[in-house]
């Protein structure tokens, strides 16, 4: 399906600080929304990346519940409520992040990080609300390929689904997502240019491919170099390449530290939301994150907002004011310098 014509443009941040439960900021609106009829919605929460083993791991202790509790209503959506919220009741809620751990007992088959989380943990990724975690990274094949199978097992058990590198899986398995509540019919992609250097080509085919079937496509892509705070030549590129061929959505992590949002044409483009959940205690970007909430309504975004968060001893909570206002800045979504949402 065709997805409607959609114009994004960057201008003046319209958006300010909300008390919601949790500290955030709404980033936009479309000013097309006033006056015409609600219309059902699909709501993406996107998240960086997730590190169970390690630290995290002997943190939690086994309370794998206390992970992302404290964050938990805004990746599903349960602080919406009617009277905060013209979203309540109409809007679907999909969470997704990049799982750096995989879930498995299996043995390490090289050298170097050992990520590897028990199978266990898949508790904490549920008790989140989390819908589908990518595998689409460096570390998905630290304990080869018996640990990514059961790294899958584990989420698939979990009531999670698990995403691939769309690069390699059977295109027989994209069936449309939504479209039976009366949502946008949505698509999401995973793709991973870490590892090894991504087929740009292919990834694009996929893409065009993807939104030759649904109302929208949400890329999730493991790329940039580490710890660089803005995005390099190649991922400007790739996310062109993927925008033009029908990405409405990119979400990207890999780098450990936070990098812009901005529009690409039409496409709504988060180059890196850095760590969400992860055991690196310095410098102490690595420990910030954010919730980007996403709202796709007739086949364009129509809002977008963001929770600061930073991880502390295995426990994923809301940013202080002080490091809220330089994860917005990061994000180049504070004062003036954030995404527009235009008509």
């Amino acid at each position: 399906m065709n997805r409607p014509c959609r114009k994004g443009r960057r201008g003046a941040f319209r958006g300010v600080l909300v008390p919601l439960a949790l500290l955030a900021v709404a980033i936009g609106a479309s000013p097309q929304g006033a006056g015409r009829a609600l219309e059902p919605a699909v709501t993406f929460v996107l998240a960086g990346d997730v590190m169970l083993g390690r630290g995290v791991a002997q943190w939690l202790d086994g309370d794998w519940g206390a992970a992302f509790a404290e964050v938990r209503p805004w990746l599903s959506g349960e602080d919406r409520t009617t009277s905060t919220s013209s979203l309540a009741g109409r809007a679907q809620t999909f969470a997704f992040a990049n799982l750096e751990s995989p879930l498995t007992t299996a043995p390490p088959v090289r050298e170097g990080y050992d990520l590897r989380a028990p199978p266990a943990a898949v508790a904490a990724l549920r008790a989140g609300g989390f819908d589908a975690l990518s595998l689409a990274n460096n570390h998905a094949l630290d304990a080869g390929v018996a640990g990514l199978e059961e790294t899958a097992s584990a989420l698939q058990a979990g009531g999670i689904e698990p995403w691939m590198d769309r690069t390699m899986a059977p295109k027989a398995g994209w069936p449309p997502a939504g479209a039976a509540s009366g949502a946008p019919a949505y698509i999401g992609l995973a793709f991973d240019d870490s590892a090894a250097p991504l087929d740009v080509e292919a990834a694009a085919a996929a893409v065009g491919e993807a939104a030759a079937r649904a109302d929208v496509v949400v890329v999730s892509i493991h790329w940039g170099g580490e710890y660089q705070a803005a995005p390099s030549d190649r991922q400007e590129a790739i996310a062109r390449a993927l925008a033009d061929a029908g990405a409405l959505v990119i979400a990207g992590h890999g780098p450990h530290v936070l990098q812009r949002v901005e529009w690409v044409g039409e496409t709504l483009v988060a180059y890196s939301l850095g760590n969400f959940l992860f055991d690196q205690p310095y410098p102490d970007e690595c420990r910030w994150g954010v919730v980007l909430r996403v709202t796709v309504e007739g086949g364009r975004v129509t809002a977008v907002e963001a929770l600061p968060t930073v991880s502390e001893r295995g426990r994923v909570r809301a940013a202080d004011p002080r490091r809220a206002e330089a994860i917005l800045e990061r994000l180049g979504l504070e004062g003036s310098n954030s995404v527009d949402i235009g008509q």
